[in-house]
């Protein structure tokens, strides 16, 4: 509990700093951004957008971190001195909420007020809103397995629960059945919880969409006018997918699941039942019947041998015109009523209801096929949920048909079950593709290699389809028919457009995936007559390309995603009759659908200040009526119209629009989710490459993908759900903020985790202590300018970390920014603080790391960048415009000279406890405990050049690398020429034994080049390593607890010669450049013995310890033991040796002497000196 508290009174201390500095800017009116007269020079502005919010519910911690990426890098540029807008509105266009209006009111008028929910209907609401598909996303889109809304709603299927939910009264959601009081409520909440955010907008500017906006709503009417009129807007008929509920199409914004779902087209082949009828057909006398199966692939429809039909599958004969009946599943025919083909208009007309088994024998005439008649057969994995529930067999090409086909000859009982008669079935399959490497028969072969055994091998017969329809259409070539010979691709479209004419097959399409929309209502695919947009035509995508070309992406996956899909985005239908919004201006009986009035609105933000000015209704402040926002204003400010002469509007408030507009124009980044890529971010760029000319074309976007809590998907049913609100409350908005920046960048998934926000508030309060209390002791610091080693090392870090911080916040890698303008500029301090030791830090740069912390961390943590600012370092002005700190250029010689200097000392550290403690064997086999009463000494020797067969490997690496391509030429020549070197010098008989030597090593340092370059074959570091140490040996004792450091040259003889009997080391463990070797002895001059206690459990563990223990140190001629028993079997002052086997187990308590040495063993020990 204790821990609890505190730690709430460090979140509260960082809440009451964020309640203190908010009015600071809200006093000051720090984001407000005014465009200025001159046009801006590059850099000299910077406008950013984020998609507005759909405004039927709070804003949560899915839209900050979405929001937190454009916001991080609006604060970057304004804190480097651009001037910024950064405005924000809010959407609520479109079916979600009026669905959710209409739905609480038949929940009303059904339940009651409140309502009263029963168990029975719960049950049934949640399996309809929580279906999910298991389907795979198309390639190139970005798809989840739920669609945003089905995974907010967390199993609150009715929405009194969800309304509930946000806190509200069962009085208050009552008047929520008026869809308009969503748009009054709930906006201004999400500006209060931006504004505790800290999100750094222009609320001026701030607006609602639809007609209770007067002023957008004229916006958007004069944008669906000019597009009409450039031909971009037309009316046609086009297959949609489609409500049937709602009786207009269902846009990705208008569905509960099934986002990104298009329609799927197929051929649905007429197979002609053969009279005369058997008895269960029978009402359908006199009527044209027709099995019909919908394929992708006609081509194959040469090989069929027979037709498959689920035995247990639902079926029904549904009249298509006055002759003709189709016998197919219920959601087919639903799909084809709403594409023109059913007697009733969008009605399926079903005459008969029959089961598979009912369709089972039936002969069949079917277009194409080689066997005159064909027969009806049972399949067992037939899914009547996709296509008609009738399928054509190809057993020559498909997999599936081969093995269904194979089962059902080879199991009698099979047959006999369905009652299948032996001369419906075929006597062989029909080759009609040939295709390299799998033949005319090319199920039969994959279905052999893979070893698929029966019909229900579906993950192998998956992975056969994979292999051979994409060869079969990309290789193949015709064998039978009239285009023999002829290739698959060329010939498909053919065969289908001879089969349609000849009216033996129709076009059919139906979802390729489940789509739900807000309404409840499964989705058909219909053929719709109303008015679409006419992306991608031929000329207005090539303009759409070429912008993308132009724009930063900040990721290659996200220039894929909008490849892809300008590759296959077709005319979008932009009306709807249905919902919120602003009516299609020649045809007020449609609405202008979500997703196409939210592709402009950024030029709206550049004069939207003008209109509502905080107002983000009416425009009550507004100074121009909406009346007077006619075409040719709206042409004159966005699309380099003639100056509106008829216009009433005040000259000089038009020419204020006017700057506005070209001031901020164009669009400097957008930032999104990656989900929009395949709808909304594609046409924001077609828009604006129609309406503006190229010069205003967007420069910028920048996707993100989903966020996680906790690695775990965002769930309101498992509690694992945060509103932005909640987050604050939680973890303060600094804490928040410093988390999703630490979530991840790219569009990969990120995740937003608790216990780094916890860190955060810990961390950063912490950090606003030491400030205090190294500004209370200010006259402590050391004066005067910076002058030691450690002074430059941390002056040069800080420059490095300006550096990195301030690339990291251009290319909008914020978790980057945290790493190198947070995380490493504090290692760095902390590193100087150890470092300085009792000399004390340099006043001057302990001050200069306050300000440029403050700042670098600034665009993520503003709230306690600007506390820090003007409370603690008592500047003038506000921080978020400061300035960008200045830097030095870094110096990587002396970074590279540090970081040497610590892996040294790391190095250092681990050669000491070796030395002392000896190996993990010994320390296994003699259990060793104790400290030293001695003072140490440390000898380090450095060889600071590669000398002997090292020397030769880098000479000849760099003779064979290229520094473009940072590649090496083959190892065998790499060798050749070392082996003709050590000829010269008489070393070639040698070669062998020193290739073992030289292997590893020119591995490495081939490696360390293709990293960093060539400077990894340089015979010496950059620096003197000699020098780097010496210059900072307090450090070394310091950190490794000596009395005394040495530093010596490994190449000097006279420095070798102070190792006196230790210099054996240097050859056991050579140093070599980057890497010193290290000797720890008893500092005292005086050479004395040592008693050490260990106990041992066995006679050869005695011994063995005694050597292994004193080996680093001593010679073993110099080991001597004697005992405190006879059971040990030693007599005193014996030779020690190791024992070549292990004996016995013996039980011994010894005494282990090591005469006349320095002796230097970090153990706990009974010592008593014995002079020699």
């Amino acid at each position: 509990m204790a821990s609890e508290k505190k730690s709430s009174v460090r979140r509260d201390r960082l809440l009451e700093i964020e309640v203190a500095v908010r009015k600071w800017w809200e006093d000051e009116e720090v984001y407000r951004s005014e465009s200025r007269k001159d046009l801006p020079k590059d850099g000299e502005k910077f406008f950013a957008t984020f998609p507005f919010p759909y405004m039927n519910g709070y804003l949560h911690i899915g839209h900050a971190f979405s929001l937190s990426k454009v916001d991080f890098a609006s604060a970057y540029h304004r804190l480097r001195g651009a001037n910024v807008l950064l405005p924000f509105g809010f959407h609520c266009t479109g079916m979600p909420i009026k669905a959710s209006a209409d739905k609480l009111s038949r929940e009303i008028q059904k339940f009651g007020n409140p309502p009263v929910f029963t168990a029975e209907e719960s049950t049934k609401e949640v399996k309809e809103v929580e279906e999910e598909s298991d389907n795979q996303a198309l390639p190139g889109q970005f798809k989840g397995k739920k669609s945003k809304v089905a995974a907010k709603s967390g199993g609150q299927v009715y929405q009194w629960e969800i309304m509930r939910s946000f806190g509200l009264t069962d009085s208050e959601i009552a008047r929520f059945q008026d869809p308009y009081e969503w748009l009054y409520y709930f906006p201004p909440l999400a500006v209060e919880d931006l504004r505790a955010y800290g999100l750094g907008c222009d609320w001026r500017r701030s607006f609602v969409t639809t007609d209770v906006n007067p002023f957008f709503d004229a916006f958007v009417r004069w944008q669906m006018r000019k597009l009409k009129a450039m031909g971009k807007i037309v009316k046609d008929n086009r297959y949609t997918v489609y409500s049937p509920f709602d009786g207009q199409p269902c846009a990705d914004h208008d569905r509960a699941s099934g986002e990104g779902v298009q329609p799927q087209e197929y051929t649905l082949v007429k197979m002609e039942v053969v009279k005369p009828f058997p008895v269960k057909l029978g009402p359908l006398e006199g009527k044209n019947v027709f099995l019909a199966a919908a394929t992708l692939r006609p081509e194959t429809l040469y090989g069929q041998t027979n037709a498959w039909v689920l035995p247990d599958g639902k079926y029904g004969a549904y009249e298509i015109n006055e002759t003709d009946v189709f016998v197919l599943t219920e959601r087919a025919a639903r799909n084809l009523a709403y594409q023109n083909f059913s007697k009733i208009p969008q009605k399926p007309s079903c005459l008969l209801e029959l089961t598979g088994h009912d369709l089972i024998g039936l002969p069949l005439r079917s277009p194409l096929g080689v066997i005159e008649i064909i027969y009806t057969l049972p399949m067992l994995t037939i899914l009547t949920n996709k296509g008609t529930g009738i399928v054509t067999c190809v057993p020559s090409d498909s997999p599936d048909d081969y093995m269904a086909l194979h089962d059902l000859k080879a199991k009698p009982a099979l047959r006999a079950k369905y009652g299948v008669q032996d001369e419906w079935m075929p006597t062989d399959i029909i080759p009609i593709i040939n295709i390299p490497e799998f033949g005319d028969r090319t199920a039969e072969k994959i279905c052999f290699d893979l070893k698929i055994k029966s019909q229900n091998d579906k993950e192998k017969l998956a992975e056969g389809k994979k292999l051979v329809y994409l060869k079969g259409f990309t290789e193949g070539t015709m064998i039978i028919g009239e285009f023999a010979g002829r290739k698959v691709q060329e010939v498909k479209p053919i065969i289908k457009t001879q089969l349609i004419e000849s009216g033996e097959a129709i076009l059919y399409s139906e979802p390729e995936k489940p789509v739900m929309s807000r309404s409840g209502d499964e989705c058909v695919v219909a053929l719709t007559d109303q008015w679409y947009l006419t992306y991608g035509e031929s000329e207005w995508r090539s303009m759409a390309e070429e912008c993308l070309s132009k724009m930063n992406l900040y990721s290659e996956e996200t220039r894929h995603g909008f490849e892809h899909t300008l590759s296959w985005l077709n005319q979008w239908a932009c009306s709807r009759s249905f919902g919120l919004g602003t009516r299609i201006p020649w045809d007020e009986q449609f609405l202008v659908e979500s997703l196409s009035d939210s592709t402009l609105y950024m030029a709206y933000y550049t004069v939207a200040h003008i209109f509502h000015e905080g107002d983000m209704y009416k425009g009550s402040k507004s100074l121009v009526s909406p009346q007077q926002m006619n075409d040719e204003v709206w042409e004159y400010l966005f699309c380099d119209g003639q100056y509106p002469k008829s216009s009433d509007i005040p000259s000089d408030l038009l020419s204020k629009m006017k700057q506005e507009f070209d001031y901020w124009y164009p669009l400097d980044l957008r930032v999104s989710g990656k989900d929009l890529i395949q709808n909304h971010l594609t046409f924001f760029i077609y828009n604006h490459t129609a309406l503006m000319a190229s010069r205003n074309w967007p420069r910028g976007i920048r996707c993100n993908g989903h966020i996680m809590l906790n690695s775990e998907k965002m769930s309101k049913s498992t509690g694992n759900f945060r509103t932005l609100k909640q987050a604050i409350e939680e973890f303060s908005a600094t804490a928040t903020r410093f988390s999703l920046a630490d979530a991840g960048d790219g569009v990969d998934d990120a995740n937003f985790v608790f216990e780094t926000a916890n860190a955060a508030i810990l961390r950063l309060t912490k950090e606003l202590t030491w400030m205090e209390e190294v500004l209370a002791e200010e006259s402590s610091l050391r004066t005067g300018p910076p002058s030691t080693y450690a002074d430059k090392v941390f002056e040069n870090d800080m420059n490095i970390a300006i550096r990195l911080t301030e690339k990291a916040y251009k290319d909008c890698l914020f978790r980057e920014a945290l790493k190198n303008g947070f995380y490493d500029l504090q290692a760095a301090r902390d590193e100087y603080r150890l470092s300085c030791g009792i000399g004390g830090m340099n006043h001057d740069l302990v001050l200069t790391f306050m300000d440029v912390q403050t700042r670098l961390i600034e665009p993520i943590c503003p709230h306690y960048a600007e506390y820090v600012w003007r409370k603690l370092l008592k500047k003038e002005g506000c921080v978020v415009t400061a300035g960008w700190p200045a830097s030095n250029e870094p110096d990587l010689v002396l970074k590279g000279a540090n970081k040497y200097l610590q892996d040294s000392i790391v190095l250092m550290r681990k050669l000491l406890q070796k030395q002392l403690l000896g190996s993990k064997k010994a320390a296994k086999k003699a259990q060793v405990t104790a400290v030293a009463e001695e003072k140490l000494k440390g000898l380090v020797y450095v060889n600071e050049q590669f000398d002997g067969w090292r020397a030769h490997c880098l000479n000849i690496l760099q003779s064979k690398f290229d520094q473009q391509t940072r590649s090496f030429a083959p190892d065998a020549e790499i060798l050749a020429e070392l082996r003709e070197v050590l000829q010269k010098e008489g070393q070639a008989e040698n070669f062998k034994q020193i290739q073992k030597l030289c292997m590893p090593f020119l591995k490495f340092k081939k490696d360390e080049a293709i990293a960093i370059g060539g400077q990894a074959l340089n015979l010496k570091l950059p620096f003197g390593e000699m020098e780097v140490l010496q210059s900072n040996m307090d450090l070394i004792k310091r950190q490794l607890g000596l009395e005394e450091v040495e530093i010596y040259s490994a190449s000097d003889p006279n420095d070798v010669a102070k190792a006196g009997p230790h210099a054996s080391l240097l050859k056991q463990n050579p140093p070599s450049p980057g890497s010193p070797t290290a000797i720890f002895l008893n500092s005292s001059k005086e050479k004395r013995g040592g008693m050490f206690e260990l106990q041992v459990n066995r006679l050869e563990d005695l011994a063995y310890a005694a050597v292994l223990l004193p080996k680093v140190l001593i010679p073993l001629e110099l080991c001597r033991a004697e005992t405190s028993s006879n059971e040990s079997g030693l007599e005193r002052g014996s030779l020690l040796q190791a024992p070549a086997q292990p004996p016995d187990l013996v039980s011994s308590g010894v005494w282990c002497f090591c005469e006349d040495v320095s002796i230097d063993l970090m153990i706990k020990m009974r010592t008593r000196a014995a002079r020699k």
